[in-house]
């Protein structure tokens, strides 16, 4: 109470018969110490503002981060009326653009793109080309133009000048604007991107200038070469036209033999025939006889093997010393092949090989003739034709696969040292080779049936610390130890060229999650660049992941580890790429669905892996649908069991759905199966009936052996996937004290085949 009294009416009136002055005095007081008052109001209410415009700004892009572009794009519509910078609310602007694109509001879209355009924005070029393939999408070709134009004029180094000059290029030429798109092409030819592309669009406007001479020697030079391209196609197409429209056009011998080449690069048989036909029988020798190679070879793709006989023996009746006499040979063989006169076909290939025993050819030849003979269960007669490709041409690409069938036919026959040999021929000729690979693993095995462990342990030893994909693997597993492949090069950093930074542009096109133009300057520049520094394969594979491609953030990730950018990596970036070569997408909806039906998590999380690269909308060949790769009929089945109403096949591409579905029918396997891990995989693949029929006829127990001859390619090396992956999945995330789920067993053991 004495603190108020103070401040009483009575006292001021007190101060003021003191002395009248002193009021002023006080006042100036008063209201000093109000507006401190007000000031430290205020500024704990803009902390507050600030702290609500934060959370209000990540609550925005979290809802993006989860695909709900519709609520998202409300709470950015209501950032937009807060006292936000302006540098922030052009951000905003440009993400809503973006998104009520994507929701294809496009007036809105249209709206916010325009606002962003101004110099003050850092990312105005990336919202005025997206405003102008927006009008071009919308067919509003006058507004995309002025869009397009302003973008070139205004921001001359922009990342997106020279897709702006290629539109407005493409545009004019529509709108028989020749000179105009001229003025763009010709800067467009001079870039590698754009070169052909832009080569033949500009023809297309000398053509329509009336320079039709022009036009048409462009269009020659066009289809000289990449003649299976697009352009080539184009170009031979306004060719054709111009011959026909103009009279003093004239095609030489050269020109109709590009053109055939076209057609035939096509698989337009009866064109390419047509055409060829067309060639006069007076020019020189080795162009003639090319005519009839490519005449005969489109036969063959005619399935006419008789009348391509008659062309390939027309080449050889030329005489002469003609580059295709060889090649005709070997071609009238096949051509016999398939007519099915096998007999005919082996006898010319053998003729081939005796006559021509140093041309490129001979080791097709040869492996010809051996797979001939493994059709009709020639084996020995096979197994020569195998060692005379490895003797001739020991660096085929035919030659591993010879080596790895004689490996095998001995191992077979038991014949094991000559097996062995054959095997390790194979090793020590093609390092890194997948034959190889499994070569290097079989000589082990060869050495466990000679009776000889520690020769056996030793290489499997070998095998385990290599990177051998599936086969060190089983190696670790049959040894039973858990070993890295994550050993970083010895390279040192001063020995490569500096890294180049990524665009600057990408942070902030990332932080508003606007992955779609970031991944196109991330993935030029990475394409460009001399050597791209490391973040930028990183922000490459994020980007991917914000648009739950994470098939595509895998591939990126490959090519990280084969880039010189990780050259020197340390074990800790190339920890950080495999956890992206073997993530953990729909960790949740894995590891709930594995302990229900007590399936092991690493399993399942390999075999969405190599189903579908954790691609949930995947349809393959067979019809087989979402991330584990469910068929129909089989989800219909397993709806029913787990009493899903309404079952749909569209649900399959739901997460959730097709992964309870994926790991139920893995948990059934492993009953049917006596939880084999390579049987459960094969039988998942290949169908639980074909693999109870293999076990069952088969009678093999080793089950490395079992797989290797397992019939069906797609099953066999289906199972050395998902091993491969399981015991990389392992490897990065399995606790110490948990065993591994596939044991080193390495007999199939007693089976429960019964329910199937």
């Amino acid at each position: 109470m004495k603190h108020l009294n103070f401040w009483g009416r009575d006292q001021i009136q007190i101060v003021k018969k003191a002395n009248p002055y002193t009021i002023f005095t006080i006042r100036p007081f008063l209201w000093g110490l109000l507006i401190l008052v007000c000031g430290c109001f205020a500024f704990g209410t803009r902390a507050s503002a600030d702290e609500v415009r934060s959370e209000a700004w990540q609550e925005a892009f979290a809802l993006l981060d989860k695909g709900d572009r519709k609520r998202a794009v409300s709470k950015l519509e209501g950032l937009l009326q807060t006292d936000l910078p302006e540098s922030e609310k052009l951000k905003i602007h440009h993400a809503l653009g973006y998104n009520y694109e994507k929701l294809r509001d496009r007036p809105q879209a249209v709206r916010h793109y325009a606002r962003v355009v101004t110099f003050s924005y850092p990312l105005a070029d990336c919202a005025a080309y997206r405003l102008a393939q927006l009008y071009e999408g919308m067919n509003n070709k006058d507004r995309a133009i002025k869009w397009y134009t302003q973008l070139v004029k205004e921001y001359p180094s922009s990342f997106y000048l020279s897709d702006a000059k290629w539109a407005l290029a493409q545009l004019h030429t529509e709108e028989k604007g020749y000179e105009t798109a001229k003025s763009y092409l010709i800067d467009l030819v001079k870039q590698p991107r754009y070169a052909r592309e832009a080569a033949f669009t500009l023809a297309r406007c000398e053509e329509g200038l009336g320079n039709v001479s022009v036009a048409f020697d462009a269009y020659r030079e066009l289809i000289k070469e990449k003649q299976s391209l697009s352009v080539a196609k184009n170009s031979l197409g306004r060719l054709k036209q111009l011959v026909r429209t103009h009279k003093s056009l004239k095609l030489t011998p050269t020109d109709r033999l590009n053109c055939g080449m076209v057609f035939y690069s096509n698989r337009q048989w009866k064109s390419a025939v047509s055409e060829l036909a067309l060639i006069p029988k007076t020019v020189d020798l080795e162009r003639r006889a090319h005519a009839l190679y490519l005449t005969g070879r489109s036969n063959q793709g005619r399935k006419w093997p008789n009348t391509s006989i008659k062309n390939f023996d027309a080449v050889i009746a030329l005489g002469g010393k003609n580059s295709y006499i060889p090649r005709a040979t070997y071609q009238i063989a096949q051509s016999y092949r398939q007519k099915g006169h096998l007999k005919t076909a082996v006898s010319r290939l053998e003729n081939f090989v005796k006559t021509y025993p140093t041309d490129e050819l001979v080791d097709d030849a040869l492996y010809d003739i051996a797979k001939i003979h493994e059709a009709q269960e020639k084996s020995e007669l096979a197994l020569d034709a195998y060692a005379r490709l490895i003797k001739a041409a020991p660096k085929s690409p035919y030659a591993d696969v010879a080596a790895w069938r004689t490996g095998w036919q001995r191992f077979d026959e038991r014949r094991y040292e000559e097996s062995y040999t054959a095997f390790k021929g194979l090793k020590d000729h093609f390092p890194g080779n997948r034959y190889a690979m499994g070569a290097h693993f079989w000589m082990a095995k060869i050495r466990e049936r000679q009776n000889r462990p520690e020769l056996a342990r030793k290489i499997y030893q070998e095998v385990a610390k290599a990177r051998y994909w599936y086969y060190s693997a089983r190696a670790k597993a049959i040894l039973g130890i858990s070993g890295s492949e994550l050993e970083p090069k010895a390279i040192q950093d001063a020995k490569l060229p500096t890294r180049q930074q990524r665009p600057p542009q990408v942070p902030t096109l990332m932080e508003l999650r606007l992955y779609e133009d970031a991944i196109t300057q991330l993935d030029r520049h990475i394409n460009t660049a001399s050597l791209a520094e490391q973040n930028c394969f990183y922000d490459l594979i994020t980007c991917y992941e914000g648009l739950a491609m994470y098939d595509k953030a895998r591939e990126v990730t490959e090519q990280s580890l084969e880039n010189p950018a990780f050259a020197s990596a340390t074990r800790a970036d190339l920890e950080k790429l495999q956890r992206k070569l073997y993530p953990r997408y729909y960790a949740n909806a894995v590891d709930k669905y594995a302990k229900l039906y007590n399936v092991n998590t690493f399993l399942v999380a390999a075999m969405i892996l190599e189903e579908s690269r954790y691609n949930a909308a995947a349809v393959s060949w067979a019809g087989a649908i979402g991330l584990m790769q469910i068929m129909p009929a089989t989800g219909r089945e397993l709806a029913q069991q787990l009493k899903i109403r309404r079952f749909r096949t569209s649900m399959l591409k739901q997460p959730d759905i097709n992964i309870r579905m994926g790991t139920k029918y893995i948990a059934d396997l492993n009953s049917w199966f006596n939880n084999n891990p390579m049987l459960v995989i094969g039988a998942y693949n290949g169908g639980p009936g074909r693999m109870r029929r293999w076990v069952s006829t088969k009678a093999i127990k080793d089950i490395d052996e079992f797989v290797e001859k397992i019939t069906i390619r797609e099953t066999r090396l289906h199972i050395k996937k998902v091993i491969d992956s399981y015991d990389n999945y392992v490897q990065l995330y399995r606790k110490s004290d948990e065993p591994p789920a596939v044991n080193s067993a390495t007999e199939i053991g007693p089976k429960r085949l019964q329910g199937l």
